[in-house]
């Protein structure tokens, strides 16, 4: 080595010298120094090779769903309906009900609120022979490369070492609660659920397609988990765009059933008083029948009412559902997607000389500047 710094040294000088650096002594500078621009090139695409080959093989998915909002000539069409049913009156064709954009889709998905309630969902895992959870599968049977468990080893060392630190037990059979919550809270295990499952999710909006990927260690297992994803996304985003609209229906279903029972009662005890003062022509027993008959009118009045405007949120609720397809079926991986050996192995090799030749330049400027202040 000392050879090859001695020889950029005097290469160095000259240029100082002349106040030039001429590119033709600087490329026979570095064709000098190929032995160690190679070495180091070598040294990185090994490192390259130790990363692929300690990588576990993994499997992608790819589904995809046809989204359609129910607005447009369906709109129109159920504004239609409105009128034939007599509730045009009540503005049903003009509903103009709010929906999720569909590019806020894809960041949804990676979302920590709905990661949480498909980390409890279960695929079949080959190396288990059983089911398993997904939480189950990143904390117990994933796998990861040299490097992650490199680059981990100071974390787990601190851990064994500091007596503060305190491990959450999870039984990972639980039955969990999926209910909403104001404020979320993770144990580490779910927390480490959820990070690792960003990775191995995809999804994307093409047009008025969502093309959704998945990623696992095996075929099965992957094949399962985007048809799990697929059908959640299509419960998560109806749950969230109906939910208001929802509400108001079954709050507005409730008080018409009300409203039913008060019509029933109030028929019942005109129909009562009648049958028993048949034939009785006394002026306070009609007035007592005009009353029994105005209260009928009155609750009869209430539920038509009522009855109208649950039909207007059954309409309003059938408008807003948002219309998702399965357009692509998940189909089960044949061959393993990930490593892409020859690909990665021509990155680490390019990599490698790049770092190669930075090695070279870093190491020139650092000799010009030991030569220059040395000569100051």
């Amino acid at each position: 080595m000392k050879k090859y710094i001695s020889h950029m040294d005097q290469f160095i000088k000259k240029s100082l010298r002349e106040e030039e650096i001429l590119i033709k002594d600087l490329i026979n500078e570095i064709i000098a120094f190929k032995k160690w621009i190679i070495i180091v090139a070598i040294t990185v695409f090994t490192l390259g090779l130790v990363y692929i080959f300690t990588s576990s093989d993994e499997y992608t998915t790819t589904s995809k769903l046809l989204m359609e909002q129910s607005n447009g000539i369906n709109s129109k069409a159920l504004g239609g309906l409105a009128s034939i049913s007599g509730l045009g009156n009540l503005g049903i064709g003009n509903q103009n009900t709010e929906a999720l954009p569909p590019e806020l889709i894809p960041d949804l998905v990676l979302e920590s609120d709905f990661l949480k309630r498909l980390m409890y969902e279960k695929v079949y895992y080959e190396e288990a022979g059983d089911s398993i959870t997904l939480l189950q599968f990143v904390n117990e049977y994933e796998k990861h490369n040299f490097y992650y468990h490199l680059v981990r080893l100071p974390s787990k060392l601190k851990s064994v070492f500091s007596s503060s630190s305190v491990e959450t037990d999870v039984d990972l059979n639980a039955e969990k609660n999926h209910e909403e919550e104001a404020i979320l809270a993770f144990d580490p295990k779910e927390r480490k659920t959820i990070a690792q499952l960003r990775t191995r999710i995809d999804v994307e909006k093409e047009e008025r397609l969502l093309v959704i990927q998945t990623k696992m260690p095996e075929p099965l297992a992957s094949a399962q988990f985007n048809e799990i994803l697929s059908r959640f996304l299509k419960a998560y985003l109806t749950k969230i765009i109906l939910d208001k609209d929802v509400q108001n229906f079954e709050f507005i279903k409730e008080r018409s059933n009300e409203a039913k029972n008060r019509v029933e009662q109030t028929q019942m005890k005109l129909a009562n008083f009648r049958d028993s003062n048949r034939g009785i022509n006394s002026q306070l027993l009609k007035t007592e029948e005009d009353r029994l008959l105005a209260d009928f009118n009155l609750e009869f009045s209430l539920y038509n009412s009522l009855a109208q405007q649950m039909e207007q949120a059954r309409i309003k609720v059938q408008n807003a559902t948002p219309l998702m397809t399965v357009f692509q079926k998940p189909q089960l991986p044949t061959s393993p997607s990930e490593p892409k050996i020859v690909l990665l192995s021509i990155v680490f090799l390019i990599l490698g000389g790049i770092i190669g030749l930075l090695f070279f330049f870093g190491l020139l400027v650092l000799r010009m500047l030991t030569i220059h202040f040395t000569n100051v």
